[in-house]
């Protein structure tokens, strides 16, 4: 009867365990889902973080929690762009979580909802199950992607239920009647399971789930040992006797151990989450490395400064470090830090008090400086930057001569946004940095209006690629013994229809190959320069070549000598009918990354020609040990001929090194009878310019090869 009772009372325990093993599983859910959300609120308020600045934050969740295995955001569309570690989740990495329909059903949810859902029992890149948390960065209309929390199920259990485990109790976790996890070695005994074991049903991230939970043996064992049964035989007649008054007080005594546990619990997880938080701000607006304020602090300082609307001057500074990537590739990223570092502590020392400090990225720094006295004041306080900066730094035996470049914006609280302000002091830095090192640069008006032509430039370029807006003229290259024309140059022209004037190429070119447009532009180039060919020789002119610019990008792209071949060979044509011209700067810049690329255009019998040069910084060495075929003498030097002295004797040290080393020679930008004497008398063996033609559609060219004019 005694071992009834004990197993009564057994089982009794194990259902009072069970409901506190589900409880501590909700609690976990809670923090995790704290957690994610805590990422989504920062988000949501200041807006998208510095990559950087939002993995930092991830990586500290990871590294806190055993169990969850990553950390992600995907964008509005549902592709992960971001993943914390990426080692070992790259699987994921771009993944389009709508070709996934249960997810893509979840995650339209939550973004239509604003509330976080859940997948549990998901399998994993990595082959193991996993719970998959969705919390949306806003909703609807403003919804800007989701933090996805990717927690191993196994792990999380695990520790939900560590003090049961502790207290002695073994646990199976079924979801749906699956069983999804089990605390118990795999040879457990099943009858202790069958007489002793609780039971439990509950809701979880929207699914129906059981716990089971079944005292070990040793557990069991206590229970019915002799002086347990006989303390529980006093206790139960001391119990008879004084009934009354012990229900009286255990009531009373239970109440209050009830509250101070319950007390004792929540201000256990307040002070835990207050924590949590405080670490997370503490990461959301301090840089790691040199201890300053970060991008997102001053971010929210600069804004939170405008709102007081007194009438008065803000000044925000941008510094960058000269040449400071060189540190980096020379002694190592280690050594560049601690230069940061040095970097940060000397600004600290030189600014006024008053004076808001952030490292936002790299080796940039920025100073906002509240209520301006007058324009002189910033360009005091930016030469005690460069002065402090511009010094000698030892780190590690080693010696660093630093320098920066400073970009500064003034304006009036009420006309200008944060974004404005750092915009305006970001476009005087690119100005500052493109007039060399050491240089202060304000923010003028001409500066943002050429940004705003850039960019309205550039979106013009994109269009006009989109509709194939554009043409190649061809200008004619002349042998200047025999006056006709061996050759024609193809040089791409736009026409832009919105304002119906041709937009210079000088305008538009370096703007190409900024963005990138230049590579397909630079393939339809090719093509289209290929197939015109084509048609000439058909109408019978075979002596003609065509020379085509390639610009520095398109040598990076592996597939340019397969390019150049393939439209050549579809029209044709033969490779000696084709000239490749490289300005002098690119060719020097990239014959060594590129060498294979070149010797294999020379080896099919393509010729390379040296576009510009002697502008540039030539380098004799080249010439002699690569087979280059043509130098094309710079307009530049064409011009004044033969009045200037200098140009004279620049044009006539080219055409004999040319001459010494076999190669041919072509002028550019002939205007004049006495520019052509004067080439004719220093064996340049061609010539072109518009003393013979201006750059020629395809048809005007045509006509005019047909009618068979004198190209004098």
């Amino acid at each position: 009867m005694l071992l009834i009772k004990s197993d009564n009372t057994i089982v009794a325990q194990s259902k009072n365990e069970a409901a506190k093993a589900v409880q501590q599983i909700h609690k976990q859910i809670e923090q995790q889902i704290f957690l994610f959300n805590w990422l989504a609120k920062q988000w949501n308020s200041y807006g998208q973080p510095e990559p950087f600045l939002w993995h930092q934050q991830a990586r500290h969740i990871v590294e806190s929690l055993d169990y969850v295995q990553a950390v992600e955001w995907a964008d509005q569309q549902g592709v992960i762009r971001w993943i914390e570690p990426l080692i070992g989740n790259q699987n994921a990495y771009q993944l389009d979580l709508n070709t996934i329909p249960l997810i893509a059903d979840k995650i339209t949810q939550a973004g239509q909802t604003g509330s976080w859902v859940a997948v549990a029992n998901w399998k994993l890149v990595q082959g193991i199950k996993g719970i998959l948390f969705y919390v949306p960065i806003g909703k609807q209309e403003q919804l800007q992607g989701y933090i996805i929390g990717v927690v191993k199920q196994h792990s999380f259990f695990n520790s939900a239920i560590e003090l049961t485990k502790l207290n002695g109790y073994n646990a199976n976790v079924y979801l749906n009647d699956e069983k999804v996890f089990s605390s118990a070695a795999s040879n457990f005994d099943t009858v202790t399971v069958k007489y002793h074991s609780s039971r439990v049903s509950f809701e979880l991230m929207g699914e129906l789930w059981h716990l089971e939970l079944w005292p070990t043996q040793q557990k069991i064992e206590q229970q019915h040992d002799p002086i347990s049964t006989y303390v529980f035989i006093v206790g139960l007649l001391i119990s008879c006797l004084l009934s009354t008054l012990v229900q009286l007080i255990s009531a009373a005594k239970q109440l209050n151990q009830n509250l101070t546990s319950t007390n004792r619990k929540l201000n256990t997880e307040i002070s835990e989450r207050q924590r949590i938080e405080n670490e997370m701000l503490t990461m959301a607006c301090q840089d790691e490395l040199t201890s300053l304020n970060n991008r997102n602090a001053i971010y929210c300082h600069i804004k939170e400064r405008l709102h007081h609307k007194a009438n008065r001057d803000v000044a925000l500074l941008l510094i960058d470090l000269d040449a400071f990537q060189q540190v980096n590739d020379v002694v190592g990223h280690n050594i560049g830090d601690q230069l940061l570092v040095k970097v940060a502590a000397r600004l600290n020392k030189v600014i006024d008090k008053n004076s808001y400090l952030a490292r936002i990225g790299g080796d940039e720094f920025a100073i906002f400086i509240d209520d301006v006295a007058a324009v002189s004041v910033i360009n005091r306080v930016a030469q005690k930057i460069l002065k402090a900066v511009d010094t000698k730094f030892v780190l590690d035996q080693y010696e660093f001569y630093t320098t920066a470049s400073i970009g500064y914006v003034i304006a009036n609280v009420n006309t200008v946004s944060v974004d404005d302000l750092i915009r305006k002091a970001d476009s005087a830095l690119n100005k500052a940095k493109s007039h060399g090192k050491n240089t202060i640069q304000a923010f003028d008006q001409s500066l943002e209006i050429a940004i705003i032509h850039k960019v309205n430039l550039l979106k013009k370029l994109n269009t006009a690629f989109e509709n194939q807006a554009f043409e190649l003229h061809y200008q004619p290259k002349i042998d200047l013994q025999s006056d006709k024309i061996i050759g024609v140059e193809a040089l791409i022209r736009w026409f832009d229809e919105e304002s119906k004037q041709w937009i210079p190429p000088q305008e538009f070119i370096p703007l190409a190959e900024e963005s990138g447009i230049i590579v397909p532009l630079g393939d339809w180039i090719i093509e289209e320069a290929c197939r015109q060919l084509g048609i000439w020789h058909k109408l019978g002119f075979i002596q003609l070549h065509v020379a085509i610019n390639i610009s520095g990008k398109q040598l990076k792209q592996q597939r340019l000598f397969q390019q150049i071949v393939k439209n050549y060979e579809a029209q044709g044509l033969r490779p000696h009918h084709i000239e490749i011209e490289l300005t002098e700067e690119v060719f020097i810049e990239n014959i060594e990354h590129n060498e294979t690329f070149m010797r294999a255009l020379v080896d099919q019998g393509i010729s390379l020609s040296i576009d510009d040069f002697g502008i540039g910084y030539s380098s004799l060495a080249y010439l002699r040990n690569f087979p280059v075929d043509t130098l094309k003498i710079d307009r530049s030097f064409v011009k004044d001929l033969p009045m200037n002295d200098d140009d004279v004797a620049i044009v006539k040290a080219i055409s004999d090194l040319a001459a010494n080393m076999n190669l041919k020679v072509v002028a550019e930008g002939v205007e004049n009878k006495m520019q052509i004497n004067f080439l004719k008398e220093h064996n340049c063996q061609y010539a072109q310019g518009f003393w013979y033609s201006k750059p020629l559609s395809a048809p005007e060219l045509t006509d005019k090869l047909i009618r068979n004019h004198n190209w004098m």
